[in-house]
């Protein structure tokens, strides 16, 4: 995969590498069994958050990724050079880190600490060190690139592309040239056959149908990635909304209950009351003891029609007296009968239990 130009938009030259293609396209190379995937990085930078993107898919692969600075790194195509899992340099290559620059200034130093964790922690260096080179926008050269950590190898130039620099035989370098290039295709066609057939094309599909079948399903799974999203949202409101009205309702029920509460306890010390008055008034008319108030006051809290009827039938103690003065001498015991039997007949009287 290449790096081959700035990142993001620029509103200069225009758009560069966009950071979401290449995720997607780096996630689909990822399915695909591959033994490893290399990226080749020469780029003077651009877009932070296309960068981040970039960044973090190549973190993320379980395919092995290298990155491979053929040229010039600089800006966020630097950082993302750290992200490989092998980080390679030409012995020509360069690096270049500085201070990210545009929007706000709370915006940019929380973007300037944010950049330097990811370069710190790919380098082994500290935040701190990372910060003093972005601020002196430093240039690395791969031989101290790969001294401090910021590389793990280099390669050489003179190494590559020089098997026939000084061969006479030009039938034979085409010939050799035919055999590698066949070789590719061949190998192209293969890998291209099974791509088709796992995407239900044609084996023979051309590489456009190909390709037009994988953005399909790329969109098709953006698609459903945006309305699943939608529905989690969706979701996350419903439930808040119902667990608002949940707790309405018991906050509802709660001062139903308290107002309930509140009601029984008012009547019950009304009846309370009602039937003290009462029995008081009893009491002071002769017709009850003062030590049996509190019985009464009980039982006429259950049924006070029934015990007003009931004692308004009763003798005054006063005439109990009187009955006594007249009849002699008056035992206890049979007043108590007489009483008694009072009580009887007036709960037949007025079909008390």
């Amino acid at each position: 995969m290449l790096l081959d130009k700035h990142i993001g938009f620029d509103e200069q030259e225009g758009h560069g590498v966009d950071g979401s293609l290449f995720v997607r396209e780096l996630m689909m190379l990822d399915q695909m069994g591959k033994k490893s995937i290399k990226v080749w990085i020469n780029s003077p930078g651009g877009i932070v958050m296309d960068g981040y993107n970039i960044y973090n898919a190549i973190l993320k692969t379980k395919t092995k990724v290298d990155t491979i600075c053929v040229g010039i790194a600089a800006s966020i195509a630097a950082v993302i050079f750290q992200a490989g899992r092998r980080r390679v340099m030409n012995e020509y290559a360069l690096l270049m880190y500085h201070n990210p620059y545009g929007g706000g200034s709370d915006e940019l130093k929380k973007m300037r600490v944010s950049i330097a964790k990811m370069i710190a922690g790919r380098t082994n260096t500290t935040d701190e060190d990372v910060l003093k080179m972005m601020d002196k926008t430093t240039w690395i050269s791969a031989t101290d690139a790969l001294m401090s950590g910021f590389a793990d190898e280099i390669e050489v130039s003179a190494d590559f592309n020089k098997k026939h620099k000084n061969t006479s035989d030009a039938k034979a370098m085409w010939r050799e040239s035919a055999q590698v290039l066949n070789s590719i295709f061949n190998q192209k066609s293969i890998n291209m056959s099974k791509v088709a057939n796992k995407l239900g094309l044609n084996p023979e599909a051309s590489e456009e149908s190909i390709l037009a079948e994988v953005s399909r399903i790329v969109d098709k799974a953006s698609e459903m990635e945006d309305k699943m999203s939608k529905m989690q949202n969706e979701y996350a409101e419903a439930k808040a909304k119902c667990d608002e009205l949940e707790n309405a309702l018991n906050e509802m029920k709660k001062k139903a209950e308290d107002e309930a509460e509140a009601k029984a306890k008012a009547e019950a010390e009304a009846k309370h009351e009602k039937a003290k008055n009462m029995i008081e008034g009893f009491v002071k008319a002769g017709k009850i003891k003062n030590e049996s108030a509190e019985k009464w006051i009980a039982q006429a809290e259950v049924d006070f029609d029934g015990i007003k009827n009931l004692l308004e039938e009763l003798p005054t103690t006063k005439a109990a007296n009187k009955m006594e003065n007249a009849q002699g001498s008056v035992t206890e015991a049979e007043l108590t009968g007489v009483i008694a039997r009072t009580m009887a007949d007036a709960r037949n009287k007025f079909k008390l239990n």
